[in-house]
């Protein structure tokens, strides 16, 4: 399986920052290879009149994604970022957003995510991961 364009999740978390040194370690393996780091805004489901209400958090909560987006490839160091781009994404449900993304966009060939470490019933119900990797029709990588 050729592996040539990659998206990896990520939040700022543990396991976000090590799904992204997975990725750079790949990319420096492969000069070609492209890497989408893919970040989603949690902004609730609101309608027309509450999302005026909350205009100025929500720009917020958009600059602090750019920002964090930024952080990543920052991490990354010059040589390895120059084969990443950023996506920034909003809605209720990061999961449902990169299954989208990975839909619509269909040229990657693998998604990478790091483990939160939850356990119980969580791990099986509220885990990024775990959706991500029940809903891509690619494969998906997941870091502990």
């Amino acid at each position: 399986m050729a592996v040539n364009h990659i998206l990896v999740a990520y939040d700022e978390s543990e396991g976000a920052d090590r799904a992204l040194a997975m990725a750079a370690d790949l990319a420096a393996l492969d000069a070609n290879l492209r890497v989408d780091v893919v970040y989603v805004v949690p902004i609730p489901l609101l309608d027309q009149r509450q999302q005026e209400g909350f205009r100025d958090i929500l720009d917020m909560m958009i600059s602090d994604g750019e920002s964090l987006l930024t952080d990543a490839i920052d991490k990354l160091g010059a040589d390895v970022a120059l084969q990443f781009d950023s996506l920034l994404l909003t809605g209720a449900s990061p999961a449902t957003e990169i299954l989208k993304l990975l839909q619509q966009r269909n040229n990657y060939d693998m998604v990478i995510v790091g483990n939160r470490g939850l356990s119980g019933l969580k791990e099986y119900t509220g885990s990024v991961s775990l959706k991500i990797l029940n809903g891509a029709q690619v494969p998906v990588l997941i870091v502990k």
